[in-house]
């Protein structure tokens, strides 16, 4: 138990917002590729219009560059690229080598470096991931075509100067590209495989996230994960239901402190700091705790499990608690007990009589014949007494209910979401037409089995791919009576004959064709079910069509059972 049902908290709107690279779409990447050349090719304009104006004068070099440069960046954003080959893109750092020529020609006699622009087509290449050595091998002819350009241009004002300068000077500039482009390409390829081991890595924890939280909520123990702060991380479907039957009656919800629980003997309260929710936040560990949760006929038993969670650092992270229904178990002991005792008053005093005189007999002088029929009588009379001192069968009582103002349409909803998981794995389509509130006389233990037992006979009988759906209305009384409550429960299952629907309330019916098909069960579900609508004073019909489907109907009195076996107030 627990003070609500656990919430997620959303990133904040910042993070929301934050996109990678590999997240947008292929034209915004060649774009955002474009970008870093476009940028530095403005930045080389303006620092060379400042240190020397003449050169826009003198050369048309820098404008056609700096045109080139900007009209392939505008290119990048316009072209979509996504419909095109994949290699194609590769035109942009390409012509950037072009357009990057008459700028470095213009250029270099005003700014050092200039060169260097030549990087960025080179490390686009590289880190395209597209045929590294073809990429490799444009981008070093891409460099040495640039670098060797103002040498073999005789329209440049600066060929007198560039002709008394060795044309050698260059010759390692493309080498040394080539080496950065080698290097960019070999980070993208181990980042390539860093990324696909990452994307494995995260696929194979979904799918284990997935499979645990469908064993979680598929289970019938209640699970209740909490953190450091007592705040809830995680509680199943079956912890949920627990919640709901400890909550005092009319609550919608209920702190862990508020709820009613109990020690095994089901009337003493258990004070908040022996609690098992605020023991293990106490960092225990403990197997077994029994307590009694909820009052009356309602009440359960539960034997509580802890065990505590530590960090890294082995300082305690939150708990486990693991909630077992053990009512049936608890049942049975004290069925157990008073079944013996009763025994023993009424059989085991005559016993022990009985052999007590065979015992007297015995010490007497007799026939050997008479003490040998007088040994056997003993013999069985022990084995008699021993076996009645070893029954320890009881039956079931469905025929007694204790009722509470219940909202039967919150309990059929925690049963509908109960079954999602089953259905869904049976890829079963799975509808509900339920008020927001439905309040009723009824025991909510039992009620809770009804719905239950319906739900999941329809699931298991329906073929993949069918439906189930489940409604609940009210029913005007007739001639002045009270209004009922009508639970309907429709699947398109296999249907039955009206042979096999005449025996269905049998125990451990099962018709001929669930038991060809070897579909689980003991044949007990249905019988117990009838029992536990006719304590309320209801009734429980069955309409069905082999092949077509079933519909199951059950009717309650609104107003509870006309004579109550107990009732919480």
């Amino acid at each position: 138990m627990s003070s609500a049902t656990p919430t997620t908290t959303l990133p904040p709107r910042e993070a929301r917002g934050r996109r990678y690279f590999g997240q947008f779409s292929l034209r915004r990447r060649v774009l955002f590729s474009q970008l870093p050349l476009a940028i530095s090719t403005v930045l080389v304009v303006i620092a060379v219009l400042v240190i020397d104006p003449g050169v826009a004068m003198e050369s048309p070099f820098l404008a056609i560059g700096f045109g080139g440069i900007m009209f392939l960046t505008l290119l990048a954003g316009a072209v979509p690229w996504h419909r095109l080959p994949a290699v194609l893109y590769w035109v942009i750092p390409l012509l950037d080598f072009v357009a990057i020529a008459p700028l470095w020609t213009a250029a270099r006699y005003v700014l050092d470096g200039m060169v260097l622009l030549t990087a960025f087509p080179v490390f686009w290449l590289a880190w395209s991931g597209l045929y590294p050595m073809l990429a490799l091998s444009l981008g070093f002819l891409g460099t040495a075509a640039v670098s060797w350009w103002p040498y073999v241009s005789e329209t440049t004002p600066f060929s007198d100067a560039l002709m008394e300068s060795s044309v050698t000077r260059p010759v390692m500039v493309p080498f040394m590209m080539l080496s950065l482009g080698a290097a960019a390409s070999i980070l993208t390829r181990s980042m390539d495989k860093q990324r696909m081991e990452l994307r494995a890595s995260l696929e194979t924890s979904k799918s284990q996230n997935r499979m645990l939280q469908t064993v979680v909520e598929t289970s019938d123990v209640g699970i209740l994960v909490v953190d450091r702060d007592g705040h809830d991380i995680l509680m199943n479907q079956a912890q949920r239901r627990m919640h709901f039957i400890g909550m005092p009656p009319g609550a919608e919800d209920a702190a862990e402190h508020e709820l009613l629980v109990f020690e095994a003997d089901g009337t003493t309260p258990i004070s908040a700091p022996d609690r098992p929710v605020v023991r293990a936040l106490q960092e225990e560990d403990f197997r077994g705790r029994i307590i009694a949760l909820g009052t009356d006929g309602s009440q359960q038993h539960l034997s509580v499990s802890a065990s505590p969670m530590y960090d890294e650092d082995n300082r305690f992270d939150g708990t486990v608690v693991v909630f077992q229904n053990v009512t049936d178990l608890m049942d049975a002991i004290q069925a157990r007990e008073q079944f013996v005792a009763e025994v023993s008053h009424e059989f085991r005093t005559p016993l022990t009589s009985i052999i007590g005189y065979l015992d007297l007999a015995l010490e007497e002088d007799l026939d050997p014949a008479l003490r040998q029929f007088l040994n056997t009588s003993m013999r069985n009379a022990e084995r008699l007494l021993s076996l009645v001192t070893s029954l320890l069968d009881s039956a079931a009582n469905t025929s007694k209910v204790s009722v509470q103002d219940v909202d039967l349409a919150r309990l059929t909803r925690y049963s509908l979401e109960s079954a999602t998981v089953r259905a869904q794995h049976s890829d079963l389509t799975l509808e509900s037409d339920l008020p927001d509130r439905f309040e009723a006389v009824a025991d909510p233990v039992k009620m809770g089995q009804v719905v239950d037992n319906l739900l999941s006979n329809a699931i298991k009988y329906t073929p993949d791919g069918g439906s189930v759906t489940v409604s609940l209305r009210r029913l005007p009384g007739v001639d002045g009576g009270g209004d009922w409550a009508e639970l309907v429960i429709k699947d398109t299952g296999f249907g039955m004959t009206d042979a096999e629907r005449g025996k269905l309330f049998t125990n451990f019916y099962r018709t001929e064709h669930v038991r060809k098909a070897a579909i689980p069960g003991t044949g007990l579900g249905l019988a117990i079910t009838q029992g536990f609508v006719r304590a309320h004073g209801g009734e429980i019909l069955v309409a069905s069509e082999k092949g077509v489907g079933s519909t199951f109907t059950v009717r309650i009195p609104v107003d509870g059972p006309a004579t109550e076996g107990s009732r919480e107030q």
